[in-house]
């Protein structure tokens, strides 16, 4: 897989210092989550022409309104959004628990649909955020341009930028706790469940044990 982003619109881990606050690596894992679910939408709308938006929030892809990159563009930005999860979440992973739930109704807003490429990610982006190994499906390899390149560049110092006012924003303020947005595509997470047992059905039932008897929540310092 290349280091390059491809197209320079892809957004980049922030950094994490030891001085900071658990809030803000937490915020930073919202909005990671945020992406990662708009490039699925992204996917969805380019693979099947199926538009469902829950998750524009921070989307700044300059074709927003009409995509105009093509399917392995869209799913190496999957990938990325991906591998940037894995490693924002690692630190907090057990206060990550609602986004399974988050993503089941997400997830639930496909059923009906023909399974579909967006269908394969179901079990990568699960198992991430459990923290388990995934494995993510094979792509060609594409040659980043010179073009490529500079956007990357580019798009590096806007979320290096990003990443700091969102530091000194809770180290201002003591009080303030990370958001946590939903992405509500079906009324339950029993949709999502049947969605994914078409998937994966140990996973299914796995999770469907999980969410009956859920472990009570551990007290950490901010």
């Amino acid at each position: 897989m290349s280091d390059i982003p491809n197209g320079g619109r892809r957004q980049v881990a922030p950094r994490q210092t030891m001085e900071s606050p658990k809030q803000v690596t937490l915020q930073f894992l919202d909005d990671t989550w945020e992406r990662l679910l708009n490039s699925l939408e992204r996917l969805e709308q380019v693979s099947e022409g199926y538009r469902n938006l829950t998750a524009t929030r921070l989307d700044q892809h300059p074709d927003r309104d009409r995509i105009t990159e093509s399917e392995l563009d869209v799913r190496w930005e999957v990938h990325l959004q991906i591998k940037s999860l894995e490693r924002i979440i690692k630190p907090v992973i057990e206060d990550a628990e609602w986004m399974i739930a988050d993503f089941l109704r997400w997830f639930g807003g496909r059923a009906r649909r023909p399974l579909a490429v967006t269908d394969e990610y179901a079990v990568p982006v699960l198992h991430c955020v459990m923290d388990h190994p995934y494995e993510l499906p094979d792509l060609d390899e594409v040659v980043p341009t010179e073009r490529d390149i500079l956007d990357a560049a580019e798009a590096l110092g806007r979320g290096l930028h990003e990443s700091d006012k969102i530091e000194e924003r809770f180290l201002a303020d003591s009080g303030l706790e990370a958001t946590r947005h939903l992405h509500t595509r079906a009324h339950s997470r029993s949709s999502g469940l049947v969605r994914l047992s078409e998937l994966n059905r140990k996973l299914a039932v796995h999770l469907a044990y999980l969410i009956d008897h859920p472990q009570p929540a551990k007290e950490e310092p901010r």
